[in-house]
């Protein structure tokens, strides 16, 4: 446990904490490609532990390897070529983390100089490299390699994984006793569809995918969905881009609350003197948060007292915040927490700039160099930016997975929905672990949070096995089973993207939610570290 401080370097000079434009293109883009060069020799590798991702996911399962594990035999693949996964990829003007830092970073490595409560994209990665070079995980990290299948040898209880390296489209095989996909769910962006798109003569980008060559200077911008990359990417333009005009479309409101209050960067600064102060306050902010939870669940009187307390902050901070003219785009009519809440910096007030229009008129078609309206309305752009989101139940089915017996585990979440025991474990898939896979997602919490808490799980299940008593875990197929019919049966009356919610949104498709988790953080901190192990099988040395 110990203090990390910045240089700050970053801001005077993002570039280096950023991916290039060509190679986020290339697998993140409107046309993603993985190269395929057979003519090439196969190149055959293998480590006891492998981790697929190489971004706050990934670095955990490594600091567990080093540090509570002692296990240095083990490889990180990913399609980028730097560390910090969606934080080293996503770079869109304004981007910044959406919840306060000091809770979204490692509990192990906490940082002391946070430029604000939500730092800037580039100061995260700076954070996030500088974490790294401490524990000198380059030594073990095998960058811009996708990965394109795994399959299990039952016989000999390890995963043979096949991957491409996306310099020259060379097939590696590689082979590991245990694997960790800690990919994330922000990994395929959703592009913009609209009808004669690909007409369009200026200049389309998905915030995802962003290129910093585009001049944004007396250009007509459209930006087109209202999440929380448009509401760090509007502001941002107007403010440091000169642009001729922003047009931001969308087809749905969120539920916009008023700032991170200052007293709690006061309180940081405060205490920022010691990893036991730093502690403090990110054990306050999590308590604080863990409070709103009761607004995700139910009718109780409980539920509709914290949902009506939070409800009402919003809709006064939008009142007394944007334009009169714009209160009631931005005035949501279904149940707070259906979407994901967004934590403003600046968009509201940057509504007054004479220069932005906001609409929720639909979009007909594009021509070569305007959006056309289904009322007949018509507005000239030169750039389109699409901050659309991404396709989540894709990011976790980014490659085959054949598991025990040849059970292909893409068809069975086809049929049945994606999910993983825990969060963490699949059917027929022993020693894999999901770490943030399916339905460990929150609206109010810290993902990293909850990646802490799936490592702890893993470490915990794996032990066993690495100590030579067993050959694999996994999940009994029956309690998979349980689990996910308890989990969507609980997520049904939450307020999650359901009818109950009266929303539609990323978080599930109205019959499987394989995003959020049904229950508390303090629950799930619970469950990961005193796991159910007659819910588990291991696996005898001897099967004979």
């Amino acid at each position: 446990m110990s203090v990390v401080t910045l240089t700050q370097e970053s801001h005077k000079n993002p570039d280096p904490f950023r991916v290039k434009y060509e190679d986020a293109n290339l697998v993140l883009g409107p046309k993603p490609k993985i190269p395929i060069n057979d003519e090439l020799p196969v190149i055959e590798t293998s480590s006891k532990v492998a981790i697929i991702g190489a971004g706050f996911g990934g670095m955990t399962v490594a600091h567990s390897c080093l540090t509570k594990l002692n296990i240095d035999d083990f490889v990180m693949f990913d399609k980028h070529d730097n560390f910090g996964g969606t934080w080293y990829v996503n770079t869109y003007p304004g981007c910044a983390c959406d919840i306060p830092a000091l809770w979204y970073s490692f509990s192990f490595e906490l940082n002391n100089n946070w430029s604000r409560i939500q730092p800037p994209q580039f100061e995260m990665e700076e954070y996030i490299l500088k974490v790294a070079e401490k524990y000198n995980l380059q030594k073990y990290a095998k960058f811009k390699t996708a990965v394109t299948r795994l399959e299990y040898n039952d016989e000999a209880a390890n995963w043979t994984m096949y991957i491409r390296d996306l310099t020259n489209g060379q097939l590696i095989k590689h082979t590991a006793e245990i694997v960790t996909s800690c990919q994330g769910s922000l990994v395929n962006p959703i592009h913009y569809n609209a009808k004669g798109l690909e007409d369009f003569q200026g200049v389309y980008m998905h915030s995802a995918v962003y290129n910093h060559d585009v001049s944004l200077e007396g250009k007509n911008i459209a930006v087109i969905g209202n999440g929380c990359s448009a509401n760090q990417l509007v502001p941002n333009i107007l403010s440091n881009y000169k642009p001729k005009s922003v047009t931001q479309i969308f087809k749905s409101k969120h539920y916009i609350m008023p700032p991170v209050p200052r007293a709690l960067q006061w309180l940081y600064r405060f205490l920022s003197f010691s990893f036991l102060g730093l502690t403090l306050v990110r054990l306050l902010t999590i308590a604080i948060a863990e409070a709103r939870f009761p607004l995700y669940k139910g009718n109780g009187i409980f539920s509709n007292i914290v949902r009506r307390i939070n409800t009402r902050s919003s809709r006064n901070y939008i009142q007394k915040q944007a334009p009169k003219k714009y209160h009631d785009l931005l005035t949501p009519d279904f149940k707070i927490g259906c979407k994901r809440m967004i934590y403003d910096y600046q968009y509201v007030p940057s509504l007054h700039d004479e220069r932005v229009t906001i609409t929720d008129d639909a979009v007909d078609h594009i021509t070569k160099d305007s959006i056309v309206f289904k009322n007949g309305k018509e507005k000239k752009v030169d750039i389109i930016i699409a901050c659309t989101g991404y396709d989540v139940n894709k990011s976790y089915q980014n490659y085959e997975i054949i598991g025990r017996k040849e059970k292909d585990v893409g068809k069975i979440w086809a049929n049945d929905g994606g999910s993983a025991y825990q969060t963490v474990l699949l059917r027929d898939a022993p020693n894999l672990f999901f770490i943030a896979g399916p339905n460990s997602a929150t609206g109010h919490s810290s993902v990293v949070m909850a990646i802490e808490n799936g490592c702890t799980y893993f470490e915990k299940l794996i032990k066993p096995v690495l100590a030579g008593k067993y050959k694999s875990v996994c999940v009994k197929t029956e309690k998979y089973k349980q689990w996910y019919v308890d989990t969507q049966n609980e997520l049904h009356n939450s307020v999650f993207g359901t009818a109950f919610g009266g929303c539609v949104s990323w978080y599930g498709d109205g019959h499987v939610n394989s995003s959020t988790y049904p229950y508390s953080q303090i629950r799930f901190w619970w469950e990961m570290t005193h796991p159910r192990y007659k819910d588990i099988d291991y696996e005898p040395l001897d099967n004979k």
